[in-house]
C-alpha cells in the first residue's frame, strides 16, 4: 500500500519486494525481452531501452542492451541497418533467418516460463 507524506512516496515491504523482483526477472530475461521488442519492429538501442522501461518499469543501461544486440548480430540474428539522414544511429532487425531462430527462442522461452507457472500454481494450490 502507498501512501503520500509530504513530497515522498513511501512503499510498503511487499511493493518494494514486487518492484525488486519483477527487475530481477527482467534483468535476467533481457535477451529474451530484447527479443520479444525486436520482433514487433526495428528499433535503436536506446529506444529498446525506454520501450523496456515503458513496459515493466525497470531501468536498464544502454551498455547492457548493447552487448546483446551486439551479440545477436554476431550470430547473424539481427541486422544494423542505419537511418536515413543519420549515419550514426543504427536500427537493429531480425535477419531472415534471424526470424527463425527469434520464434524458435521465444517459442521455448515462453513454454518454459508457462510450465514453471503452472508447477508453481499447483504446489501453492495443494499447500491451501
Amino acid at each position: 500500500m502507498q501512501s503520500k507524506q509530504g513530497s515522498s512516496t513511501i512503499y510498503s515491504d511487499s511493493e518494494l519486494q514486487k518492484e525488486s523482483d519483477i527487475e530481477s526477472v527482467v534483468r535476467k530475461n533481457l535477451e529474451m525481452i530484447v527479443l520479444s521488442i525486436l520482433k514487433t519492429h526495428p528499433m535503436c538501442g536506446q529506444d529498446i531501452v525506454k520501450e523496456i522501461f515503458r513496459q515493466y518499469q525497470v531501468f536498464i543501461s544502454q551498455s547492457s542492451v548493447y552487448t546483446i544486440l551486439y551479440s545477436l548480430k554476431e550470430k547473424n540474428i539481427l541486422e544494423a541497418s542505419t537511418i536515413k539522414g543519420d549515419l550514426r544511429s543504427k536500427v537493429y532487425i531480425p535477419t531472415e533467418k534471424g526470424n527463425e531462430i527469434m520464434n524458435a527462442m521465444l517459442d521455448e522461452f515462453v513454454f518454459s516460463i508457462e510450465h514453471l507457472l503452472a508447477v508453481l500454481k499447483d504446489t501453492i494450490n495443494k499447500k491451501r
